[in-house]
């Protein structure tokens, strides 16, 4: 006769509820990139079909208009489809076709309030968070002010 070793739950018993979801997730820790790049997205859906968080996941991209990654198993243009929408690509913020980042920099408050929050340590994640944007968009704003800044410099330099 054949035993089983028991079957070991791989997360906590508790009840997955929208405040502690992030405690549940399939994907916590593993590579973040996964999620993020369009051709690895078939292995960002297997790892979250079993997740039992996958539906507070999915709700959070909806609920952030998270454009880019997997989320609660869907990619951007799933979630548009499920929402009834068609995708505008390169868009901003509701639905302005100015990319963010070009938005970020335009409007000053918005980029202060960017450098205000680098300025304190924030992580890029938290602080695509706090501007309801991604990563990625911080991650280009920040370079596009810092070869600003370069130029800026080195006429100055120039100058002098």
């Amino acid at each position: 006769m054949t035993t089983h070793a028991p079957h070991t739950p791989r997360h906590n018993t508790s009840r997955v509820t929208a405040s502690n979801w992030h405690q549940h997730r399939e994907c916590a820790g593993k590579d973040p990139d996964v999620f993020a790049d369009d051709d690895k997205s078939t292995i960002a859906k297997a790892i979250c079909a079993p997740c039992p968080a996958k539906a507070f996941c999915l709700q959070f991209a909806i609920d952030t208009n998270t454009p880019h990654g997997v989320y609660g198993g869907l990619d951007p243009d799933e979630r548009e489809e499920l929402l009834g929408r068609k995708r505008l690509r390169a868009r901003g913020h509701q639905g302005n076709p100015e990319p963010m980042w070009q938005q970020i920099l335009r409007v000053p408050e918005r980029r202060e309030k960017l450098l205000d929050l680098q300025a304190r340590g924030w992580s890029a994640g938290r602080i695509a968070g706090a501007l309801h944007t991604n990563v990625q968009t911080i991650n280009r704003v920040l370079r596009q002010l810092e070869d600003q800044a370069a130029l800026d410099a080195a006429s100055e330099a120039v100058a002098a």
